[in-house]
């Protein structure tokens, strides 16, 4: 009873610390929608109120250039008027000075008459000027005013417009620093983002692939008479090992094998090349060797991979094998024939750039090798032609084979990511390995640039 009371506690208790989850989150939530509301609504009437008092300041300063146009011309048209009186009162005292008592009493009358007349014209002219200059100056003084009424109003709209800029919310300050702070920085990684790939698929294809095609072919040795030939394969391979034989197998290939076997640990396939095994992956492997002079029979499959199928390839004497570690599974060999493994470096060649391989791991004969490929291992012969064949299916072929990256024979299906930039060119002498399909999405991946991170430094290392 108590053990049930205690279950049904800690499920109320789990429950409860749900309920307040979903509370909590609920109510966090809605807050965050409120606050965000909020400042957008208090940000949207503020860049209203900037909006109006712009247009406002606009109204008040077009209104203000047109007054300061009509007060030049006022100014204008009262120092033409104040002119026209000085020039009527010089008129004047000219008349004035012509009509003396010699004048009046000995000059001629209709001279005397004409100078009267002139004399009349210019003070009514000098009249009418001086009121109008009265008219002009109430409108100067009119105008005026107004301009320095205009000139208090945009003076307020401009405080106002100035206060209404300074009250941003420091939500809003903030996101727009934080945005003139990045958005050079966002721009250009968004343009390498969506055009970088295809600029350089463009590239890769149209200017480094011909490039690179025309270059030498790299060989890592000599023809050799006669090449390396599949004995069996199969989902399970069966081995029978005689006295003077010894099996090294990665324990996780081991399926079966009969009770006659001597094992033991063999921490490093070539012990005269440590570092070389290690990066290959062949330590801590499994060595059988059959006791009492008796043949003994194993059995080799993968254990996580059912897709995955086993051949012996046989390497004889004087021969060796260029093959990806990464797909040797086992090594028989007499037990007085060290197995050799070396690893060849091709840092200057322009093909090993291209091709992503700077190390190629030889395997010398004699001796027999586990080979496990997907869906099986494919061997094409060569004898002396030339083949093109796809990169990610190639995993081996005779040392004197020689090899070089081509381009894709078409630019879509590598720029869709169905078909790698590089296909492998092998002529000679020689057997070719290959895997009979790739690995499952291959092609996707290729888009996936941690997967290809991953795939490149395989293929450095050569593994």
């Amino acid at each position: 009873m108590h053990a049930i009371l205690l279950q049904l506690a800690a499920a109320l208790g789990r429950r409860l610390g749900l309920a307040l989850v979903i509370i909590a989150a609920a109510v966090g939530a809605r807050l965050v929608w409120t606050l965000v509301g909020e400042e957008t609504l208090r940000e949207g009437e503020r860049r209203a109120r900037v909006e109006a008092g712009r247009q406002e300041e606009t109204r008040l300063l077009a209104w203000r250039a047109d007054l300061a146009g009509r007060l030049a011309a006022t100014r204008r048209d009262l120092a033409e008027q104040q002119e026209r009186v000085r020039r009527a009162a010089r008129v004047l005292a000219a008349l004035e000075d012509a009509s003396g008592w010699w004048q009046r009493w000995f000059g001629d009358p209709a001279q005397i008459a004409t100078n009267a007349e002139r004399r009349r014209r210019m003070e009514e002219m000098q009249a009418e000027t001086r009121r109008r200059i009265a008219v002009t100056e109430a409108l100067l003084g009119r105008l005026s005013g107004e301009d320095g009424q205009v000139a208090q109003a945009l003076g307020r709209v401009r405080r106002e417009l100035a206060t209404a800029e300074a009250g941003q919310s420091p939500f809003w300050r903030r996101l727009e620093a934080a945005w003139t702070a990045v958005r050079v920085p966002v721009v250009v990684t968004l343009a390498l983002v969506f055009a970088g790939p295809t600029v350089w698929a463009l590239g890769a294809y149209f200017v480094l692939g011909p490039w690179i095609a025309r270059g030498r072919p790299l060989r890592l040795g000599p023809e050799a008479p006669v090449s390396p030939q599949i004995r069996a394969a199969g989902v399970a391979l069966p081995w029978s090992i005689g006295p003077a034989e010894r099996l090294w197998v990665k324990p996780e290939y081991l399926q079966s094998s009969e009770d006659v076997f001597r094992r033991r640990t063999r921490w490093l396939l070539d012990p005269g090349a440590p570092l070389t095994s290690l990066a290959a992956g062949w330590h801590e492997l499994q060595e059988l060797h059959p006791e009492g002079g008796r043949r003994g029979e194993v059995t080799l499959a993968s254990r996580e991979d059912p897709q995955q199928e086993l051949a012996a390839v046989e390497v004889p004497a004087g021969e060796a094998l260029v093959l990806s570690p990464r797909h040797v599974v086992g090594v028989l060999a007499a037990v007085d024939a060290p197995v050799r493994l070396r690893a060849r470096w091709h840092l200057t060649s322009w093909q090993a750039w291209m091709g992503g391989r700077f190390r190629h791991f030889v395997w010398s004969g004699p001796c027999v090798l586990a080979v496990a490929g997907r869906r099986g291992i494919r061997a094409e012969a060569l004898a002396g032609g030339v083949r093109r064949m796809q990169s990610d299916l190639v995993i081996g072929h005779s040392l004197g084979v020689a090899r070089r990256p081509v381009r894709a024979e078409t630019f879509w299906s590598y720029y869709r990511g169905r078909h790698p930039l590089w296909d492998e060119q092998l002529a000679g002498r020689g057997l070719v390995l290959l895997e009979a399909t790739g690995a499952p999405g291959a092609a996707a991946a290729a888009h996936r640039w941690w997967e290809r991170l991953g795939q490149g430094l395989l293929r450095v290392l050569g593994l």
